[in-house]
């Protein structure tokens, strides 16, 4: 399995192949005005286009997974690629995003972020963390046939949305905090993950408390998709909260 990963390193713009070599792999240093891992890139020829909004993007073919070789080592965004966390590669789709991958050959699927570049293997639309590969049941196989869906989010801002039809939209109570600063930094880190994260203050008749939440959803079984997801990562007291 391949991947690459798309890192700033000191003031140099480069890809760097993250467990792998014989690749030749170049950034584009315009549009100056996009950010490192919105801009093309070229991997062995190949000229590949991040896109800007991915909306209804729906993709077949081969998924596989990585995991041991490149637990700890960076990813597109700069995260830490984390083996046991619901992740993925993807060449083209936007740092950041959510997908259901659904396996079509047992039909289970599993709702992963996507955070770095790759698999650049002909054939293959994706590459998953081996916890995501697990909720497949494809560890063994290696690669498996899978069905590619981006959970669309509600645009940000903290005020409440629509769904479709003027229905509610749905988003993640992560958890509530005595401490205010304590819910900020929660709240920051998952404003890595979701498109909106943020804290509310509530007085309660034990004094005040601060809820985080994190994402917001058209469906609630897309919020209750990011809830598994967002409980395997750490929050497990994590639930879904109509707006």
């Amino acid at each position: 399995m391949r991947k690459k990963g798309i890192i700033l390193l000191v003031f140099c713009l480069l890809l760097a192949a993250c467990g792998t070599t014989g690749h030749r792999v170049r950034v584009e240093s315009d549009p100056s005005w996009l950010r490192p891992w919105e801009r093309p890139y070229w991997v062995d020829g190949v000229r590949y286009v991040p896109l800007r909004t991915a909306d209804g993007f729906r993709e077949e073919g081969l998924a596989s997974w990585y995991g041991a070789e490149e637990h700890g080592g960076p990813t597109s965004n700069g995260e830490v690629f984390d083996m046991y966390r619901p992740t993925a590669a993807h060449k083209t789709l936007p740092l950041g995003c959510f997908i259901r991958v659904t396996s079509k050959v047992n039909g289970k699927s599993t709702l992963v972020r996507v955070n770095d570049r790759g698999p650049f293997v002909s054939g293959r639309v994706v590459d998953l963390s081996y916890r995501a590969a697990l909720d497949l049941d494809m560890v063994a196989a290696g690669v498996a046939p899978v069905l590619l869906e981006v959970v669309p989010a509600v645009p940000g801002g903290s005020g409440p949305g629509l769904g479709p039809a003027g229905g509610p939209v749905y988003t993640l109570q992560v958890g509530a905090y005595r401490d205010r600063e304590t819910a900020r930094l929660v709240s920051e880190r998952l404003g890595r993950e979701f498109d909106w994260s943020g804290v509310r203050e509530v007085e309660t008749g034990q004094g005040r408390i601060f809820r985080v939440h994190a994402g917001k959803f058209r469906s609630r079984s897309d919020a209750e998709a990011a809830r598994s997801a967002v409980a395997r990562n750490g929050y497990p007291d994590a639930f879904v909260v109509a707006q």
